[in-house]
């Protein structure tokens, strides 16, 4: 009987308890161990490759001519409320579309063309503003001052456009209401008719005849304010004077040293007619710019490549 129960403890399988895996000896349970290897494993959607939305193909859906459009459209908008500043902002916006057609003319003439009509739009819309809202002469007269400049920044107009652009601007100067400011800005325009560039650009518009009747009617202007107060208005000969110096020198052929030494005498004969007590700082400021203009033209008499052109000048 004992060999029997012997027998029988053999042949039946034990049960042991189950075996502890490493972690639970350690002290920690699977669901801790769980978490830390998630930790340790990196992300899934770090791995993945981001969405085809996230990333998507480039495509020009947007180009220059949509973001002018979208310029021309927000500073419709904000005339009304600051017309001031809605005109400054067509004039950079038209200097910024012209420096775009020259840099796409090279490569892409129909682009260019495109884009220099909208230049041209952008400052049609400008003279619009200063003609309806721009009223006040101070506001005028830095209006027409950012005209003459943004004019002097555009290359790619054709001769009939520039021509229309700069006509308009003559006659908003000539249409100012105080004399001096008239002939300061009728002075300031003359430099649209003869365009100089650092460069050496043949395209470059010069129509030497019509500076001289800038310069000419700038004359005439200050003429009929220094017969009102000479004293106070001589500068406006002196300035007038500078222009023509100017253009002496870089060889307007409308401009000979007769119109130059013509001038000194009657400034000099407006001074002698004032005395020489200076009767305020107007006058100071005219007499000290005059002397400078005259010793600028004394070193050009004696400069060698200089001399021969300002030798004829009689000061």
């Amino acid at each position: 009987k004992n060999d029997v129960v012997a027998d029988a403890e053999k042949s039946s399988p034990t049960v042991d308890s189950p075996e502890k895996s490493e972690d639970e000896r350690n002290g920690v349970t699977d669901e801790e161990a769980k978490e830390e290897k998630d930790e340790a494993e990196p992300s899934s959607l770090v791995t993945e490759e981001p969405p085809a939305e996230l990333n998507p193909k480039f495509t020009k859906s947007v180009n220059c001519r949509k973001i002018l459009v979208f310029l021309q459209k927000s500073v419709a908008i904000l005339a009304p409320a600051n017309p001031e500043l809605a005109f400054k902002l067509y004039l950079e916006i038209a200097v910024s579309t012209d420096i775009l057609a020259r840099s796409t003319q090279p490569n892409s003439p129909n682009s260019s063309a495109e884009y220099n009509s909208i230049a041209y739009d952008f400052l049609t819309q400008a003279f619009l503003v200063y003609e309806d809202e721009i009223s006040e002469s101070s506001t005028q007269i830095r209006a027409i001052t950012s005209i003459v400049g943004a004019l002097l920044e555009c290359t790619t107009f054709e001769k009939t456009e520039y021509e229309a652009l700069i006509t308009k601007t003559a006659q908003y100067a000539a249409k100012l209401l105080k004399k001096p400011d008239q002939c300061r800005m009728v002075s300031l325009c003359s430099r649209l008719f003869y365009v100089v560039r650092k460069e050496d650009d043949t395209n470059a518009y010069r129509n030497p005849q019509r500076v001289l009747e800038c310069l000419q009617r700038g004359l005439k202007i200050a003429d009929a304010c220094c017969s009102v107060s000479s004293s106070a208005n001589i500068q406006l000969f002196v300035e007038i004077l500078d222009y023509y110096v100017y253009y002496y020198e870089i060889g307007n052929p409308a401009i000979t040293d007769k119109f130059v030494s013509g001038l000194i005498a009657l400034i000099n004969e407006h001074f002698d007619s004032i005395g020489t007590v200076t009767t305020g700082s107007a006058v100071a400021e005219a007499r000290a710019h005059y002397e400078q203009i005259l010793e600028q033209i004394r070193r050009k008499k004696v400069e060698e490549r200089s001399k021969e052109r300002f030798g004829l000048v009689i000061c």
